[in-house]
């Protein structure tokens, strides 16, 4: 037990070190220059680390960006809950901005991104007729992509209102639930404790 924990830290340190090499990288050049040896170098770790940790750089991005963003479930309620960290994302706001503004990057982002919300239905499935779960897989995605996609204009600009009034204004814009379709599930953003 003692020896997984220990590997475990030591992952997640070398990670830590990756995802901070490329971030130094970028004040020296523009992320699409930046190669997976130089990330490696920067980190002072080899190419089969960095294989063994990360497909590629963009999945490095993705990671810091899957621990700014969480989900949670609200079973009383019927909500899956979108969970933000917005001290987290403003940790490396500079390099973040300039990943965000590279078009590759950006529409991966966005791929993931549905590809989540679509598996955040597969539990549904056996709970909804299959015309339910249909509406509720695009409710999901809609919601989830689409607040997500605030968030990231809302970064990218300089968070020009304070990060409580932007979850107030996620929620409000959210699709209520209906009652024709009660049992679908329901997307509520929060900020992370």
């Amino acid at each position: 037990m003692q020896k997984s924990f220990s590997h475990n830290r030591q992952v997640q340190r070398t990670k830590s070190w990756i995802f901070d090499s490329l971030m130094l990288l970028m004040d020296e050049k523009p992320y699409d220059s930046i190669t997976v040896s130089d990330i490696a170098k920067k980190a002072g770790v080899a190419r089969p680390t960095f294989y063994r940790n990360f497909d590629d750089k963009d999945e490095v991005v993705l990671q810091y960006l899957n621990n700014s963003f969480g989900t949670d479930n609200d079973d009383k309620q019927n909500n899956i809950i979108l969970l933000f960290d917005h001290k987290y994302l403003i940790k490396h706001q500079k390099n973040l901005k300039k990943i965000l503004s590279t078009a590759s990057i950006e529409n991966r982002i966005y791929r993931e991104l549905q590809n989540y919300a679509v598996s955040l239905t597969d539990r549904y499935k056996k709970l909804l007729s299959a015309e339910d779960y249909l509406i509720c897989r695009y409710k999901i995605c809609y919601q989830i992509t689409g607040s997500l996609r605030i968030i990231f204009d809302w970064f990218v600009n300089n968070m020009p209102m304070p990060v409580d009034k932007i979850i107030s204004m996620l929620n409000a814009m959210n699709i209520p639930k209906t009652v024709q379709y009660r049992n679908i599930p329901g997307v509520v953003v929060k900020l992370k404790n």
